[in-house]
């Protein structure tokens, strides 16, 4: 009797194999006749790709504006740059220090200081 069900067992694992391996082997060939064709596989699981919105008739379609960064933004973004970067190198104490001066003289100020402190 257990023979029986272990020949049964067997065979249900050998039907589910051979029905992975059919499977697995038909995706590689679509694949395969997809790429063939210029056309994209089917994507995996993960994110959706982003879809394109027609624009309403009558509306233009937005364009992305460029906003141009002026050379003062450019300055300030790089200053501050430099602040955090110093800021990360120094002990509670001094980053205590440092951001006093900060707010009281300006980020340059407090720049100057915390490289004075490494």
């Amino acid at each position: 009797m257990s023979d029986l069900n272990i020949t049964a067992i067997i065979d249900t694992f050998v039907n589910q194999i051979t029905a992975a391996v059919e499977a697995a082997a038909a995706k590689r060939l679509q694949t395969a006749i997809a790429g063939a064709f210029g056309t994209s596989p089917k994507r995996g699981p993960g994110r959706r790709a982003k879809q394109a919105v027609a624009p309403v008739a009558g509306e233009q379609a937005a364009a992305k504006r460029v906003r141009r960064v002026t050379p003062k933004v450019i300055r300030a973004r790089k200053i501050q740059g430099q602040y955090l970067g110093a800021l990360r190198a120094l002990s509670a104490a001094d980053k205590a220090k440092v951001q006093a001066v900060a707010k009281e003289k300006g980020v340059a100020a407090a720049v100057k200081m915390a490289k004075g402190l490494k």
